[in-house]
Parts: structure tokens; sequence; C-alpha cells
């Protein structure tokens, strides 16, 4: 197990937020983390001014065009960033939404009251290109979170597939304990088809199972996750399908959970039935920690631990320093390693599957 680098970026916790759109939970599912530990970064930091025409941090807007706070790990984020911001003196805005339309319209009025960056939790490229550049025109920079769009100024994310293929592999493992060579296992898929990075993640957690599982995986079903509700819905379904169910993997905890929550009201479970996601939600950690539970594995990414680089790289980028494209590392949490994490939130405790690293903005680009 791979030992953390020094710890540079502290999880505090106050809500502050702007103009929220309201909707249900099916949307921007995210990335979620409830961990407190750092799981090492190269800190872009936050110069003071120099007095050669750098702009002053009290003069300094940022707005976040982030997921929908009834999503747990945008509102540990944004909670988290908030109070930085108002430690080292810049204003944050914040403004939840549940769809790509939702997005546009806070960017437009974000351009409009002149804020110096935009983040923005980028679901779907083609629907957010030309927000990009309409704030890049009006001297805004604007800053890509979850998904890179060519051109953006600066990037906070994960390698989707990269990510994907963790949750497989992690659900991998449990097949190929728990069966034989010549077995066959009927595997479902929690997805969410309307986000470009949660298509690439489903296609690396799917490649992941199909290449790593050592007895014959048939995919007997799949369906939109994302959200409990989602879930819910899909667990009911494959219930009903009449093949059996031995592994359900998701994009997301949330989704993955809902799947739970509908095998538990059935009844249906046992030692050969598993549930894999990702995010490392407090609810995951929760149901893995249950006797004899089916919810065997998820993944966490430490996001709510880098929202103070969320803030320095916004704040470099508002006094006119290059930025890069930045990526996270990504542990598995498995029945063997949840109840150590569960008492300590430390990364340090699991299993290191990709370390954080980053890119130049001419490295990231040319590698698309």
């Amino acid at each position: 197990m791979k030992k953390l680098l020094a710890l540079l970026l502290a999880l505090v916790m106050v809500f502050s937020l702007a103009a929220c759109s309201s909707g249900d939970e099916t949307e921007d599912p995210g990335t979620e983390d409830p961990g407190t530990e750092d799981p090492g970064t190269e800190d872009p930091g936050t110069d003071e001014p120099s007095g050669d025409g750098e702009k002053d941090l009290s003069d300094i807007q940022i707005a976040y065009v982030s997921g929908e706070l009834t999503n747990e790990i945008f509102a540990m984020q944004v909670e988290a960033m908030t109070e930085y911001a108002e430690e080292i003196g810049v204003t944050f805005l914040n403004t939840p939404c549940k769809d790509d339309a939702a997005k546009i319209s806070a960017c437009e009025n974000y351009i409009q009251a002149g804020v110096d960056v935009i983040i923005c939790h980028v679901s779907t490229v083609a629907a957010m290109t030309d927000p990009m550049h309409q704030a890049q025109e009006a001297g805004i920079k604007f800053f890509c979170y979850d998904t890179p769009i060519d051109g953006c100024d600066a990037f906070f994310g994960w390698d989707n597939y990269d990510y994907g293929w963790s949750i497989g592999a992690n659900a991998a493992n449990w097949v190929n304990e728990n069966f034989d060579e010549g077995d066959t296992i009927y595997a479902y898929s929690a997805n969410f088809p309307s986000a470009d990075f949660l298509v690439v993640r489903e296609s690396g957690y799917i490649d992941a199972i199909n290449e790593l599982c050592n007895c014959t995986v048939e995919w007997a079903g799949e369906a939109q996750g994302g959200s409990t509700v989602n879930g819910v819905t899909a667990g009911e379904n494959w219930l009903q399908n009449g093949k059996p169910i031995n592994l359900v993997v998701g994009i997301n905890d949330a989704g993955c959970l809902g799947v739970l929550e509908a095998f538990k009201a059935a009844g249906f479970g046992g030692d050969d039935v598993a549930i894999f996601a990702g995010d490392a939600t407090s609810d995951a950690i929760d149901a893995m920690l249950e006797p004899d539970s089916i919810y065997r594995g998820t993944v966490l990414t430490g996001l709510v631990n880098y929202a103070e680089m969320f803030i320095d790289i916004s704040v470099n980028l508002a006094q006119g320093k290059e930025e890069q494209y930045y990526y996270g590392g990504l542990w598995f949490i498995t029945p063997e390693n949840v109840a150590a994490y569960a008492e300590s939130n430390d990364p340090a405790d699991l299993d290191q599957y990709k370390e954080y690293y980053t890119k130049t903005k001419a490295e990231a680009e040319a590698d698309a």
C-alpha cells in the first residue's frame, strides 16, 4: 500500500451558496467522498499580491456552477470552498444546477456580472463550449471540473475511463475470489447515459470486468442510476427480468445504494451477490459496514480534500498566471479495509489505485 504525500489541504465545512435551481436528484451525480485526509497535491499556491499589477485577493470573484447540492459531494465541496475563500479574503459564489440548461443560464448570469473566474462542472462538452467561449471573450477565465473542454483555462478531475476501470477492477477481484473459471455470472450496470463523462466511466468498468474476470460474464441488464430514486427503480426492474443477479456495478454510489434498497425490500441477497460503485459516500461506507452486506466495494476520489486547491487555482487564474490540468488519485475500499477507513477517514488505510498527477495544458490537449 502506497503511503500518502504530506497533507496540504484541510476540509472545513460551512454552507454558503447563491441562487439555487430546483429539480429532482437525477442529474449530475458527479463524484463523492466523505474523507477528511488530503491525498497529496501539488498546491498551485495563492501568492499575495505583488504590487506589480496583480489583482488583490479582496477584489477577486470566483463563481462555481455546480451540480445540485442534494448531491452529497457538491454540498461538502461547496462548504469547504466557501470556508477557504472566506479565510483568504476572496468572494466565492455558487449556483447549483440540475442540468445543462441551468448551467448555461448560470454562466450567462456570471458573465453579465463580470466575475473573474467561472468554475463549471461540465457534464456535456457540447453544451458548455459556447458558454466557455463567451466567458473568455468577456475576459473571464473558465475552469472546467470533471470534463475538460479544449481551450479551457484550467481543469480538475479524473480520467473517467481510469476511474471506471478502478470500479470494475474492484468488482473483478471479488468475482475471481468467489467464482470458478467455468462459471457464468450475470452482471448489471447502473449507468447515466446523458452525461458524457459518465458514459466514459461506464465503458471503463465494463471493459475491466470483461477483461479481468476469470469466469464468463453475461451483461443481463442496464438502467439509469446516478440517484437513489433511479437506483430503486432499476433494482426493482432487474428483480423481475427472470435472470439471475450476481453483480451490480454503477457509475456512483448514489444509484447503487438505490439498487441495494430495492434488493433489501425484496429480501434478495446472498454470498453470490455483490454491488460495486465509486465515490465513497458516507452512506456507502455505512452500507458496507452492515453485517452480511452485499455492498462490497467503492472507490475513493478524495474530491472534497481538493476544495482549497480549486480556490487556489482560480486565484492564480484571476491574477493572470498560467494553470495546468490536475488529476486526482483513486483508492479501493473493500470489506477488508472499510472499518479502518471509517474510523480514520485516512486514505493511508486503503490500497491506492492511481496517484495524483498534473499535466500542462499543452500536454493534456496533445493527449486528448
